[in-house]
């Protein structure tokens, strides 16, 4: 599994603003800062270049990818991959995000569903829209970053996560069949080096 040279957790960064031009005017890093956290961890741990989640923000900001309640990464991940030096595409296909990562070709930023209430379904890793990092795959087992993910919460421990994810540390890990069920009918954004 992937060797983490970086993590960050969004709720440490309260007291940097991200507000929105058509939603949260109060909007932070904490509360909106998901997709530019995860981006941040692609972007170090990758590359091993520094790439805070201020300069995600900036960043995110400066080409139009901050939306109401979060970061539009399609908009973002394209502009992102530029400025860092990386690769990307998008795909809805579960399977297909799997395979890329258990070829080790990079690192994947999933945008997680949450709860579905019409089915029933508890989300994992948010009961409503997130990003997360999945940074490598053995088999089945997928290693994930979590930016809402803080040391010593219950964040996995409430009923209906309880029991799908190990912890070891901030690394998370997860059968992918918890993410195909968190990210079903969203993308999945494919980050590789030349």
């Amino acid at each position: 599994m992937a060797e983490k040279k970086a993590f960050y957790c969004q709720l440490d960064y309260e007291h940097v603003p991200y507000p929105s031009p058509v939603g949260a005017k109060n909007g932070n890093i904490a509360n909106n800062g998901c997709g530019v956290c995860a981006a941040s961890m692609v972007a170090e741990n990758m590359l091993g270049i520094s790439f805070p989640p201020e300069e995600s923000a900036k960043l995110a900001k400066a080409c139009g990818a901050r939306e109401g309640y979060g970061t539009d990464l399609y908009i973002y991940s394209p502009v992102f991959a530029g400025h860092v030096g990386l690769k990307v595409r998008h795909t809805e296909d579960a399977d297909d995000a799997l395979r890329f990562l258990q070829e080790g070709r990079g690192m994947v930023i999933a945008n997680t569903q949450g709860d579905r209430p019409e089915d029933g379904y508890i989300g994992v890793f948010s009961n409503s829209g997130h990003y997360i990092v999945i940074a490598a795959a053995k088999e089945n087992e997928v290693l994930v970053w979590d930016p809402m993910y803080k040391e010593g919460s219950d964040r996995f421990e409430i009923p209906g996560r309880k029991g799908k994810v190990r912890l070891d540390g901030t690394d998370a890990y997860a059968d992918f069949s918890v993410i195909r069920n968190d990210c079903k009918d969203r993308p999945f954004f494919l980050f590789w080096k030349e």
